[in-house]
């Protein structure tokens, strides 16, 4: 069904899809450029987001208030989804720092994350990296029964990781400062999540070995180990039997990998300097 004929909106208010039409900026938008990403740049954000979950799924990560994070049973690989892709265009192209109150899908609630930053040419993917960095103060004892206060920054990570999300789709927009009196540019950016996490009285994951409690018809995948997916996915008895180290280096796929540069550095002298 089409949700802009047949809206969510009707069960919690006005829906982002149906008051904020497509292809149009919202008045807050002075000098506005809407910059879509190319198809290079959403493999690396999506990259990025499994290459997260999975050091988390396989143990890897040892941040935390306390830390190290538990293993992950069930934690699946996520994938782009363009509706959500659209839901977010819709919303950062109104220039409003802060989240929109009505943009579930029919099929499943949507979660999100949301960012900004001083300039014209930012690193999204510093953003994501942003996210991740609140794991420094998430008690791994609230994986199993998700209370953390609404807009907390630690439900930042939390979205990231949690298991039972499967798509995201992101958006972003360069737009004049309005309080300037000089030509300054702010940039938003968002990603959405389907279906959401950050549910109260939920297990972010269920503790345990990588790929040992996948959602049926999923396995672990190949590029990311730790993950559950669908795409061809390798038997987890042979895994054990063989002794496959569960966080293998992943190899950068579909020529994105200039694009992620900078995180993956990132992330490569944060384990050296540890």
């Amino acid at each position: 069904m089409n949700i802009t004929k047949n809206p969510v909106g009707k069960k919690c208010g006005r829906h982002t899809l149906c008051i904020y039409e497509k292809g149009k900026v919202g008045p807050a938008c002075k000098g506005s450029v809407n910059l879509g990403f190319s198809e290079e740049e959403k493999a690396a954000i999506v990259d990025v987001h499994n290459i997260i979950r999975n050091l988390v799924a396989t143990g890897t990560e040892i941040r935390g208030s306390p830390g190290p994070q538990y293993k992950a049973a069930n934690m699946r690989a996520v994938e782009w989804n363009e509706e959500l892709e659209e839901l977010a265009k819709r919303w950062v192209s109104q220039c409003i720092y802060g989240h929109d109150t009505c943009r579930d899908l029919e099929r499943y609630p949507v979660g999100q994350n949301i960012a900004r930053g001083n300039g014209f040419l930012n690193d999204d993917l510093a953003y994501i990296a942003d996210w991740y960095s609140s794991v420094d103060d998430f008690d791994r004892s609230w994986i199993n029964n998700y209370q953390l206060p609404y807009l907390d920054i630690r439900a930042q990570y939390t979205q990231l990781v949690w298991a039972e999300t499967y798509q995201i789709g992101c958006a972003r927009i360069v737009f004049q400062g309005p309080e300037s009196p000089s030509v300054s540019y702010r940039e938003h950016f968002i990603c959405n999540y389907g279906p959401s996490g950050n549910i109260p009285g939920h297990a972010v994951y269920r503790i345990g070995e990588p790929c040992t409690q996948c959602p049926p018809g999923t396995g672990c995948t190949l590029d990311y180990p730790g993950l559950c997916g669908q795409e061809p996915f390798f038997n987890i008895t042979y895994i054990k039997k063989t002794h496959q180290a569960v966080s293998t280096p992943v190899t950068p796929k579909n020529g994105s990998g200039c694009i992620r540069t900078s995180f993956l550095l990132c992330i490569s002298i944060y384990f050296l300097i540890l």
